[in-house]
């Protein structure tokens, strides 16, 4: 998941630590934006705002080449990655940013289309990031939005501390200001926001499927990560949601989990372009 928190300095979960970065490098343009690859034409110019590692703005690159794929990201780190990622795979058409979703550096009227992927449920003002998204798109542009649904987790066994996990990852998010059950809204959000031709879909391209002993040790170890990095520990122990010893015991937990053959974990999310 890529950064923009709500609030400068708020406590955001999703580092950019090698964990990270290996669940992000798993997502493609086929796996994580299949429902925008028919609106993209060749030549031209597309953004993709908390674009991680860049797996997936490479693969657009590819599609709308002789155009240009621009990625921006929050995260240094995670745009350093996306740089050498580039490199690697020899796309000379895309380039890599820091900067906010808030406050797009660019023209008004630049992008033929403007994607985010697991950005809008950590935003505390989704309205103002779309704002700046319509600024941002030609006439007849495309936006196109996905997140996961938490009420769709499908994670088993389900032990009663795995299900404290999800509940502790959804109070930080929603302490920053996000919402692990916006994708629904996303239809209704993007028409607000004076977008036509809405439509919705549902994807597994946001949190995705992990099924394999490979798979779920690696979800099982990111998401470990994520129950220790230090902002979130600080602020789950300092509200009294948890304490040291629990949240301990959560990890193990989760990391015990991550070892079972009969280990599963998918969510669905929700996609939508106007």
């Amino acid at each position: 998941m890529q950064t923009e928190p709500g609030d400068a300095g708020a406590a955001y979960l999703h580092g950019a630590n090698s964990t990270e970065q290996a669940r992000l490098l798993r997502r493609t343009a086929a796996n994580s934006a299949a429902f925008l690859l028919p609106h993209l034409q060749p030549g031209w110019e597309l953004l993709d705002c908390g674009c991680g590692v860049g797996s997936i703005t490479c693969d657009f690159a590819n599609v709308i080449a002789p155009g240009r794929a621009v990625g921006l990201d929050m995260q240094g780190a995670q745009i350093e990655r996306a740089r050498r990622l580039a490199v690697e795979r020899g796309a000379r058409n895309v380039k890599f940013d820091i900067g906010s979703v808030y406050d797009l550096s660019y023209a008004d009227g630049r992008f033929d289309a403007v994607f985010t992927n697991t950005l809008f449920q950590h935003l505390k003002e989704p309205e103002r990031a779309l704002a700046e998204i319509r600024r941002v798109l030609k006439p007849g542009g495309v936006v196109a939005v996905a997140d996961d649904d938490h009420s769709t987790v499908l994670w088993e066994p389900r032990t009663p501390a795995l299900t404290e996990a999800l509940r502790l990852i959804a109070r930080v998010i929603a302490h920053t200001g996000g919402d692990v059950y916006r994708a629904r809204h996303h239809r209704r959000l993007l028409l607000e926001a004076g977008f036509v031709r809405v439509s919705a879909t549902g994807t597994l391209g946001t949190g995705g499927v992990w099924g394999s002993p490979e798979e779920t040790r690696l979800f099982a170890a990111w998401f470990a990560d994520q129950l220790r990095a230090p902002a979130g520990r600080e602020l789950m122990i300092g509200q009294g949601w948890t304490d040291a010893d629990s949240l301990e015991a959560i990890i193990g937990d989760v990391l015990a989990w991550g070892e079972r053959p009969d280990a599963f974990f998918a969510v669905l999310g929700v996609a939508a372009t106007g």
